[in-house]
């Protein structure tokens, strides 16, 4: 499949908006989040991008934005007669008071970890992922100090 092909089926999903191509090989698209877990397994399954290389959590104020992005490198998506890989630059957007989204670590397994750094650095809960604790602070650290509201009080007895 041609990648401007690619770009109008993306473009067809319900709760898709916003699609363009922000480059010669990346489709950028905004989905809503009560579609995004069948758009990510139709993405794996039927487009073929087998590789989820980044998610990303932005505190936007108010609301926080979630970026993917998923690769294909096995040609399943080309770009014109290159080599080129193709990429897929997925933004959900969530609300501050409830930020849930449904968990992609069952579709990529990398998806893990990058789940629980969001988690973990700004709230984001990822629900049906498989061990959501924390991964980079401490089990008993307060709050998620990745957040524009975060508030870091100073303790003479931690220095």
């Amino acid at each position: 499949m041609e990648i401007k092909e690619l770009m109008q089926e993306l473009s067809a999903f319900k709760g898709v908006s916003n699609a363009s191509m922000i480059r010669d090989n990346v489709v950028k698209l905004d989905i809503d989040k009560n579609s995004s877990k069948e758009f990510f397994t139709k993405l794996r399954d039927d487009f073929g991008f087998e590789h989820c290389s980044l998610i990303t959590a932005i505190d936007n104020q108010p609301e926080f934005e979630l970026v993917y992005h998923f690769t294909s490198i096995n040609k399943s998506v080309t770009v014109g007669s290159t080599d080129m890989s193709v990429m897929t630059e997925v933004h959900v957007f969530l609300e501050r008071d409830t930020p849930t989204i449904e968990s992609i670590s069952d579709l990529w397994g990398g998806a893990n970890w990058h789940e629980r750094e969001a988690f973990d650095l700004m709230g984001i809960y990822f629900v049906g992922h498989p061990d959501l604790r924390r991964v980079l602070l401490p089990e008993g650290f307060a709050g998620h100090p990745l957040r524009k509201d975060y508030v870091y009080e100073i303790h003479e007895e931690e220095w």
